[in-house]
């Protein structure tokens, strides 16, 4: 398997990643501006979209974005197909980003603030309506 920040002549075939594979009605969606197909597209230009890909197919896809005032990276979106989940792998895609801490959105509600918590993210802040969940590479 290879992971690495993905090549931008992918942007096709990440877009379609994502809609197959990120469903509308999953309740770890902050924003429905995480489902649009073209910013994912340009996501992949911008080249702040790490991929797996296993036997030519991509089987995880995460997007980000670096904050620079910040000094930390946001995930907007990730998706790991079936066959390759509860291996590690979101973890393994993170730690191409090096070692600044990246941050998530979770509303309060949503059942995937127990997949943060399992996974060793650390709960940073609560925000109106939303939980806010830290990873570090090191950790």
């Amino acid at each position: 398997m290879k992971i690495s920040i993905a090549d931008s002549s992918l942007g096709y075939e990440i877009t379609s990643f994502f809609q197959k594979n990120v469903f509308v009605y999953n309740d770890g969606i902050p924003n429905r501006e995480f489902l649009c197909p073209d910013g994912a597209f340009a996501a992949a230009l911008r080249r702040q979209v790490v991929v797996a890909i296993d036997n030519n197919q991509i089987v995880g896809a995460l997007r980000f974005y670096p904050k620079k005032s910040t000094q930390t990276i946001s995930l907007y979106q990730f998706a790991i197909v079936s066959s390759h989940q509860g291996q590690g792998l979101l973890g393994k895609m993170l730690r191409i980003l090096g070692d600044y801490p990246i941050e998530v959105l979770c509303p309060i509600s949503s059942t995937l603030n127990n997949y943060y918590e399992k996974s060793g993210w650390r709960l940073k802040e609560t925000k109106k309506i939303n939980n806010i969940w830290e990873w570090q590479s090191g950790e």
